[in-house]
Order: structure tokens, then sequence, then C-alpha cells
């Protein structure tokens, strides 16, 4: 059969016109998956361990949303929240409120967000003593350590008081522990040993393996839990907290002496901290920090195993993305809610 090419001329205009037609379609839906395209978005993450699968999650999830997620930069509370207050970072998923509130800058709420917690109540921490001490002390809370007899026991240094191996100056639970010795008038029995917590805690182990007591503070979620274990190497003790809170009375406890147990510290919510100016450009992004929950015992679980097996950061990642393939119903709907706010 013979075609003239003033037949074929019609028909060429209309494949050309339905190619555009997909074409202009399939930008479109791309653009509506991928709502963070051409952005870069500059995480901040947490010094201890936990903090890093939450981290990861959430730089998986805004990859997904196609933004160009730079390597976290590890800061410490008190800088990790200037640098979002003078947008140095846009974002950091490692916030434990109220523990971190005397931590935020004075202007910090005009000009940067905290989201609902996404993982509430999930920050557990307090005292511990070793459990052969417990027993033979008979200690149930920090006021024991009054005790002539125990704060010799406890005296590591040698200068007559109790030694807690605690925190840093620049944590959050550095102040915590100050204000309940100043509150409660223990300076005179006990001494708040505030080197590096990976240095405190070393001591506190190596004195507890060797059979001497110790005290010293410490929180969950986190491998520190697994390297002394409450309720067989060490055990939660009482301490009255420098405000009256019932979340400061946990029940449940693992580990505990009493049922329920007063942690001294309010159970801290896990937030997100962004800076205001990213997150009106970034609407998918604000709605994605509204949206993600990441459970307690998963936090946990990858904690531990970062410190079993010695992992670097890098390597939790590959974990981080084993969780969202085993939840991407809920994952999807967290992006598919991100996408619509960006419509």
């Amino acid at each position: 059969m013979k075609y003239h090419a003033r037949t074929l001329r019609p028909l060429k205009w209309a494949v050309l016109a339905a190619a555009a037609a997909w074409a202009l379609t399939a930008t479109e839906n791309t653009a509506a998956d991928q709502p963070g395209e051409g952005v870069s978005v500059q995480p901040a993450v947490a010094t201890w361990t936990s903090a890093v699968p939450v981290s990861w999650a959430f730089v998986e999830l805004l990859t997904e949303l196609g933004y160009d997620v730079q390597t976290p930069i590890s800061l410490s509370n008190p800088v990790a929240y200037l640098a979002i207050t003078e947008g140095d970072a846009d974002y950091w998923p490692n916030g434990w409120f109220p523990l971190h509130d005397p931590q935020l800058p004075d202007n910090f709420h005009d000009v940067a967000t905290l989201f609902d917690p996404l993982c509430p109540a999930c920050g557990i921490q307090g005292y511990l003593v070793d459990t052969p001490s417990v027993e033979a002390y008979d200690i149930s809370g920090i006021d024991d350590f009054t005790r002539d007899e125990v704060k010799a026991a406890f005296d590591a240094t040698g200068d007559g008081k109790a030694d807690l191996f605690g925190c840093p100056p620049g944590w959050g639970c550095h102040e915590g522990i100050n204000a309940m010795l100043d509150t409660f008038e223990l300076r005179d029995h006990i001494n708040h040993v505030d080197a590096g917590y990976a240095a405190n805690f070393a001591e506190a182990l190596s004195r507890i393996q060797s059979g001497e007591p110790a005290l010293y503070y410490t929180w969950g979620p986190s491998a520190w839990l697994l390297s002394l274990v409450p309720g067989e190497d060490v055990m939660w003790i009482n301490a009255p907290g420098i405000v009256e809170d019932e979340a400061e009375r946990a029940e449940g406890v693992e580990g505990a002496v009493s049922d329920p147990v007063e942690m001294g510290f309010v159970a801290a919510d896990i937030q997100v901290a962004a800076n205001n100016a990213f997150l009106e450009a970034n609407p998918a992004a604000a709605e994605l920090f509204r949206q993600v929950r990441l459970p307690l015992e998963w936090i946990s679980e990858v904690d531990g195993a970062m410190d079993e097996q010695d992992l670097t950061d890098d390597q939790v990642r590959p974990l981080v993305a084993e969780w969202i393939a085993a939840n991407r119903d809920t994952v999807d709907e967290w992006l598919e809610a991100a996408r619509g706010a960006a419509e």
C-alpha cells in the first residue's frame, strides 16, 4: 500500500504531541516525588552513639524526597542549637527535652522550631551502683551517700567524699547533677567527677570489674547499659529530682532497687530542632519532621550493635536502610504526607 506524505504528516504531529505530553507528565511526577531536588541540606548530629541511627534515618528519608543531604556534622548540644539558630545547620534530630532547655540560645524560639517528639519519653537517665555494694551497704538512694561508711567505700580520690562519675561540662546531665548536689546539700558528701563521659564510664567499669564500689550516671538508649547490665552488674538507685514531677518516678525499670524508682531526671522526649528559614523554604522537610516516629527498642538495638561490633557511623546507615525497608508501608505514609505539603 502506498502512503502519501500529506496523509502521514497529521499522524507524525499527533505522535510528537503525545510524546511531549508524556514527557511533561513524567517531569511533573518526578517533581512531585522529589520536592527537595536541587536543595542542599546540612544536618547536625549529637556526639553520643544512640544519636547516630536517628540521624541516619532522617538522612535516608530526606534523600528519598530528593534532597541533597550533606554528611551530618557532630556537635555538642549547646553548639548544635547555636548553629541552628544562626543557620549554619538546618536541623538536629537529637534534642532531649526538657533536659536541653537550659542550653537553648535566648532567641532560639524566634528563629527555630522544636517538633513533637519522634520518640516520647524515650530518654531514661539516672544513677547506678554496683550490685555487691547495694547489698553490702543496703543502698537504696543517693541520700545513703551521706553515711560515713558509704562515703569511705566510694572515695576513689581520697578527699573524704564519695565519687560520682558523672558528665562533662556542656552536657545537660552535668547541670542536672550539679543542681541536685546543690539543692539537696550533698556537696560535702559527694564529689562530681566531671571528666569526659567515656573516660568516666571506663573508670567506673574498671572499678566494678575489679570488685571495687562505683557510683556513676548513665542513660538509655545507650550501649553503656550493655557493658554494665542493670539488674546484674549494677542497680538503678533512687535520687530526688530538682523539680517535682511525676515523670521522674518510673515504674517497671529493670534493675532498679525499688518499683517505682525516682530516677532524679524527668524522662526526656527526643525531638527534632530545625531552623525556621529552612522550614519555610522546605515544607516537605517540615512535614517529614512532624511525621516521623522511631521506636526506642530499635534505637537501643542499633546502639548496642554499634558497641558490640565497633561499627563506624557510616556502617550504621545500612542498618537504618534495613529498618526503613522493613517498615515500608509506614515510611511511605510519612513520605506521602511530606510530598503533599510541598504541593
